[in-house]
């Protein structure tokens, strides 16, 4: 069995394969990085494919599984540069997306701008039909109006539609007439139901969530179309599986039926793949830091599992679907440097890229980056970036520091370049602290797992700023993302509006709502071509006390068994969820039902985890030494090198050192010490005085 994994980033894209004796059950793993070309291009991956199945002696139709995570939606929604949406509401509701809600993004400025909609109010049409919050219809939706509406939605030219009408949550047939009449009137262009999207109780989030699912779904329809000509054209015949935001595998037809799930595809295997060292480390909790070429990615795992948020905010929108709670920035090994008009040192949000990249790379680029100062610090050996596949070259770097930031900070080169690491790892220290800090966790006893290219030589520094217990450096840091697409099932998700006091729930008309969306998984899951035995599935209720607007999502038990259902048991995992969350909680509150949730999967061959290193037998062999920059107070000192393939389990290593390899370069600050781990990390921590 022939695993392979494709994670396209902005610089780069990573690949794992991973290749399996069904007889023996020994495996071997080949990684590889390429350059990942024009953004939203499939070219890197075909030229990825064709070079890694060619290093291990196979042709791309020999792959059985491959499982892919991407993020040009979320690279059309930031940079807006999606589908020409038109979007049809209800008769009064044609300032929907434009009114929005009363959150702004400065509470007291008088100033500030609320994010444009990507539907303009000049592309919403409006129908005449009424439902009301309680699922009555108060005025018909005819075949006429339906008809009507759908013409005047055929002169807008749309490249996709999205039909949000008021409380169709409650009564989806107004919704389906429309896209019935829709589709016959505007055949090949793809409709967005939010019944189908997020059939969920507050206009505005649905119709934004259906909104953007409108946007970026011609976006990504496209992207896996040349996916799959591209794979077509190398000889690949095995499923193309694509990572979804909620850290599941979706196949390209259900990507396409409902993008916005896609919209986080990116960072999720990273996610998951931590989640699962976490697990086999015995770490309760950790915070992943995924640190690329354009952008830094971070998430909190607790108690071995990680973090799921019902709804989100991307870029100031909010999208009302589960995913995995990751937090973005702009920090990357392509941050580009630069002075303000105040004379502050930035690094941010604007990256080099792949093309034409950091100014090292000697592709034109003459901005000073992250790489740029890590090269002019010596923690990145230029003749060995990337296994030399791209030799570096250090004048270029030290010139773009020195005329960028230098000479106009009156600093010397390296205190420009110092300047320029700690300013990207102070930016992302601020992340950190929005994901746990701010939420109530004390990170003074979370691990910091870096991964990604860049991650494992910044996690040091931010590590001893926010006295974090350790750095986990995985074995293959640079494409440990990618190996976590191939740790996910096949998923789907279903939801329905139910509001109901608990006091007043029947088991039998619970288990039939329950049932309801099993079976709608169940299709979806069919449809995918899951057998019936590699089916499975999980039920939540979103939950709230009677007379609060919050809610909080508490897992069902499966519906089967003669004591399933015990609204005691129910309503006391209610209060210690809200004591968990809000630090407190009142027994004698009534509570009540606001939707239903259902998870589906189908299970997806896995391949076995790596064997255990073999353990140290003696002290590690040094592959040699060089000057390393770390602060103004230390200056240069000499540094020992050592090459990550000569350590083994129980190795101990003294700061300062870096441990070069292929896909990254691992740091280790003069006041700290690491050891090689099981699972061939290498765990960093700070020297004990």
């Amino acid at each position: 069995m022939r695993y392979l994994a494709a994670d396209v980033g902005g610089t780069f894209t990573d690949l794992v394969l991973v290749d399996v004796d069904p007889a023996t059950g020994a495996g071997r793993v080949l990684l590889d990085k390429v350059t990942s070309q024009a953004t939203g291009s499939a070219a890197g991956i075909a030229d990825g494919i064709t070079r890694i199945a060619s290093a291990a002696g196979l042709r791309p139709a020999d792959i059985d599984l491959f499982v892919h995570g991407f993020t040009v939606g979320t690279n059309a929604f930031l940079t807006r540069s999606g589908a020409r949406v038109a979007l049809v509401v209800t008769k009064g509701f044609r300032d929907l997306l434009v009114i929005g809600s009363q959150s702004r993004p400065d509470l007291y400025s008088l100033t500030s701008r609320k994010p444009e909609p990507v539907v303009p109010r000049s592309r919403t049409v409006e129908v005449v039909e009424r439902i009301d919050a309680f699922g009555n219809v108060v005025t018909p939706l005819t075949a006429a109006e339906a008809a009507r509406a759908a013409a005047a939605v055929a002169a807008l030219d749309p490249q996709s539609v999205a039909v949000c009408l008021a409380f169709a949550h409650l009564d989806v047939r107004h919704e389906r007439l429309l896209e019935e009449t829709l589709n016959a009137a505007l055949p090949g262009i793809p409709v967005y139901l939010s019944t189908r999207v997020n059939p969920q109780i507050e206009e505005y989030p649905r119709a934004n969530t259906t909104a953007v699912a409108a946007y970026v779904g011609p976006v990504i329809d496209r992207y896996v179309r040349a996916v799959e000509e591209r794979l077509a054209g190398i000889g690949f015949t095995s499923p193309l599986r694509l990572m979804r935001s909620d850290g599941g595998a979706a196949t390209a037809r259900a990507a396409r039926d409902n993008p916005a799930h896609m919209l986080l595809s990116g960072p999720a295997g990273g996610v998951i793949a931590g989640a699962a060292l976490a697990r086999d480390l015995g770490v309760k909790n950790l915070i992943t830091l995924d640190m690329g070429g354009t952008s830094a990615d971070f998430s909190v795992i607790l108690d071995g599992a990680p973090t799921m948020v019902p709804a989100r905010d991307v870029a100031g929108q909010p999208l009302r679907l589960p995913t995995l709670d990751i937090e973005t920035i702009s920090a990357g090994g392509g941050s580009i440097a630069r002075v303000d008009v105040g004379g502050a040192l930035r690094v941010g949000p604007a990256s080099a890229g792949a093309v034409p990249g950091p100014a090292c790379y000697g592709h034109g680029g003459g901005d000073a980056t992250v790489t740029d100062a890590a090269v002019v610090l010596g923690i990145l050996d230029p003749r060995e970036f990337l296994g030399g596949d791209i030799p570096l070259h250090p004048d270029r770097a030290r010139e773009a520091v020195e005329r960028s930031i230098a000479k106009p900070l009156g600093l010397t080169l390296e205190e420009a370049a110092a300047g320029i690491i700690a300013v990207a790892c102070a930016n992302m220290n601020q992340a950190i602290r929005t994901l746990s800090v701010e939420r109530g966790h004390d990170i003074r006893g979370f691990s910091l797992l870096a991964f990604g290219g860049a991650g494992p030589f910044c996690a040091v520094f931010m590590a001893r700023e926010l006295g974090m217990a350790e750095v986990i450096a995985p074995r293959h840091p640079g494409v440990f993302a990618a190996s976590g697409l191939l740790m996910t099932d096949l998923r789907h998700t279903a939801q329905t509006a139910w509001q109901r006091p608990l006091g007043k729930v029947g088991e039998g008309e619970l288990r039939a709502r329950i049932a309801s969306l099993q079976e709608e998984l169940a299709e979806e899951l069919g449809r995918d071509g899951v057998a019936a035995a590699d089916r499975y599935y999980r039920f939540a209720a979103d939950m709230r006390c009677v007379g609060q607007f919050h809610q909080l999502t508490v897992p069902l038990p499966m519906p089967n068994g003669a004591r399933w259902w015990d609204p005691a048991k129910l309503a006391a995992d209610f209060h210690a969820a809200h004591d968990k969350a809000y630090g407190h909680a009142d027994a004698r509150v009534p509570i009540e039902f606001v939707n239903l949730r259902a998870e589906g999967f189908g299970r997806v061959p896995k391949p076995p985890p790596p064997p255990e290193p073999t353990a140290a037998e003696g002290a590690p062999a040094p592959a040699g030494k060089r000057r390393i920059y770390f602060d103004r107070a230390s200056g240069w000192i000499e540094s020992t090198v050592y090459r990550r393939d000569d350590l083994r389990r129980g190795h101990r290593l003294s700061g300062p050192c870096v441990v070069a390899q292929r896909d990254s370069t691992v740091l280790v600050l003069p006041d700290q010490q690491a050891i090689v781990d099981r699972a061939d990390v290498i765990r960093i921590q700070g020297v004990k005085s």
